[in-house]
């Protein structure tokens, strides 16, 4: 079990580290007003959109992946419900960064739909179970706010919301009403118990029912909340009518609090479990089989990160006789990612050992112009002009 004081302590640090990635002024620890000094880590940006459906500006958190700005690639969008919950949209970021890094999710664009009034303006109101809001909610993100994401940034099409508690009943309620929204659900602790009659009325007769693309819900709470029978009663209905192309899963987590910390790791891994798989990929046809599949599974085109064709070049290229075999792989990380100093890395070492020593040079020099504190590749530039 997770140490819940640890957990707390990772939250707060988040969000020191979120809040002064927005300080237009940072100071040193002296507070010397003429010492400037950049943040550690950047966790994301804050914008807005003018929204004719809610009548009012919607404050919005956007965070994208690092090499964005370098890159070509589409990537899809996690949408994230609560975001003003800085310590939230915080963690979660570092937690796709994390993962994205060490290869075990693809990267993503998170896009958080900030709510100053409350989450508890996506349920229904309680005196007459008017949905209004909720539907506006939904109107919104449909008609405005995705169009301008996919306007403005390089989007996969391929999309995920999440919301928790309250606005983890929206995302249950937003895959009852408008399936083809998102790709994927994710609820962290939804709040089933309001409007149950009509929840299972559009399980049973609503689109959800007669749609024929593959989407998944994935809920995750803790067993010491008081949703067990609710979350219990509501899975029933539903595996009792969902379509065959749908995917349901659920984890009750043991004596996690509301809204497990830990949700969005378990979402995460769930979402893309060979992703970076356990057997040996170790040929460019085996890896770039395997991500091909991936793409036709989700959708859209998912290459082999840098990392994987560098591990399996150089494991090639420390084979001498495989030097024809990391030549073939260094020659597809270029093609693929033309921005990143590793592609030039790896071929210039295997021009190297191929007795190429001026377009190794240009190898090594074009990986610097990339990243120019690249210690290995000054390294080997050194030891070649020696």
């Amino acid at each position: 079990m997770i140490n819940k004081i640890g957990i707390l302590l990772l939250i707060l640090a988040l969000t020191l580290v979120f809040g002064s990635c927005h300080a237009q002024n940072q100071t040193s620890i002296n507070n010397d007003p003429t010492e400037q000094s950049e943040p550690a880590v950047t966790l994301g940006k804050v914008s807005s959109l003018q929204s004719n459906v809610l009548n009012k500006t919607v404050p919005l958190s956007i965070h994208l992946p690092a090499d964005y700005d370098n890159s070509k690639k589409t990537y899809p969008v996690l949408y994230m419900m609560d975001a003003d919950y800085r310590a939230r949209f915080a963690m979660l970021a570092s937690t796709l960064d994390y993962m994205s890094e060490s290869q075990q999710i693809p990267e993503m664009i998170i896009i958080g739909v900030d709510l100053p009034e409350g989450n508890r303006i996506l349920l229904p109101t309680r005196e007459n179970q008017d949905t209004t809001i909720p539907d506006g909610y939904i109107n919104f993100l449909e008609t405005e706010l995705i169009p301008h994401v996919d306007n403005k940034y390089r989007t996969a099409p391929f999309k995920l919301l999440l919301g928790t508690s309250n606005s983890a009943f929206f995302s249950v309620y937003t895959l009852l009403n408008n399936p083809s929204l998102f790709n994927g659900y994710f609820a962290s602790s939804p709040s089933l118990m309001h409007i149950p009659e009509v929840l299972q009325q559009k399980i049973e007769t609503g689109p959800l029912k007669h749609d024929t693309e593959s989407r998944f819900l994935h809920i995750i709470y803790s067993d010491d909340e008081g949703l067990t029978n609710t979350v219990s009663e509501f899975s029933r209905v539903l595996e009792d009518h969902k379509p065959e192309s749908f995917t349901y899963k659920v984890d009750e987590l043991v004596n996690q609090g509301h809204v497990p910390a830990m949700d969005f790791t378990q979402y995460l891994t769930a979402l893309y479990p060979d992703f970076n798989p356990l057997e040996d990929l170790n040929t460019l046809d085996k890896v770039t089989q395997h991500f091909d599949k991936l793409s036709k599974r989700y959708g859209y085109e998912m290459l082999p990160p840098v990392s994987t064709l560098f591990r399996l070049g150089a494991n090639m290229i420390n084979r001498q006789e495989d030097l024809v075999a990391g030549e073939k792989i260094f020659q597809y990380s270029l093609q693929v990612y033309p921005e990143k100093k590793e592609s030039y890395l790896g071929m210039g070492v295997v021009r190297r050992d191929q007795g190429q020593l001026e377009s190794a040079k240009e190898m090594f020099e074009k990986a610097l112009t990339i990243d120019p504190d690249y210690r290995l590749a000054k390294r080997l530039l050194d030891r070649l002009q020696q």
